[in-house]
């Protein structure tokens, strides 16, 4: 038979510090990625996340994006980059590694201002994505078809178009 109970939850304390992971972690960490972007011939890889599923890119980064989604592009060569909207502008900006930040306002909330970002296509086409490019997309969860993705269609879209493929 069951009985529902009270029972104290023990006492663990508060935390002596606050865990912070230093700046070279994320250095290693974006160095292992692109020694696998080499050994699988990618020239671009591209990291989508949103508030519920930002885990791929606070691993590399430290910067989960709150409220809305974002986008990490990493080069062979260059400081990674981040597309990110209105509100995580700043908090972008404060990672505990160095991103080169792009306004993309469409990953900002709904009602927020939609007049100051580039369009996709030309933030990605500066980032070096364009016909021929070999790029990789990661999302949150992998599903029986390699080729399927969980990053939102209109992105998948737009990079197929770009490096002039019609399926993965």
């Amino acid at each position: 038979m069951s009985r529902l109970a009270t029972v104290e939850l023990p006492d663990f304390g508060a935390a002596a510090a606050e865990p912070i992971l230093d700046q070279s972690v994320y250095a290693t960490r974006i160095a292992a990625l692109r020694a696998r972007m080499d050994r699988h011939g990618y020239q671009r890889l591209l990291v989508y996340a949103d508030r519920e599923h930002s885990a791929n890119l606070a691993y590399l980064t430290g910067f989960e994006p709150r409220f809305e989604e974002a986008l990490l592009i990493v080069a062979p060569d260059a400081e990674p980059a981040v597309l990110v909207g209105n509100e995580c502008w700043g908090t972008a900006g404060a990672a505990p590694v160095p991103l080169r930040r792009h306004l993309f306002q469409d990953f900002s909330l709904p009602s927020q201002p939609r007049d100051r970002s580039r369009p996709l296509r030309a933030i990605l086409e500066g980032e070096g994505i364009g016909r021929g490019a070999s790029v990789g997309v990661v999302g949150w969860k992998t599903y029986a078809d390699p080729l399927a993705s969980d990053v939102p269609a209109y992105l998948v879209d737009e990079l197929r178009a770009l490096v002039g493929v019609r399926r993965w």
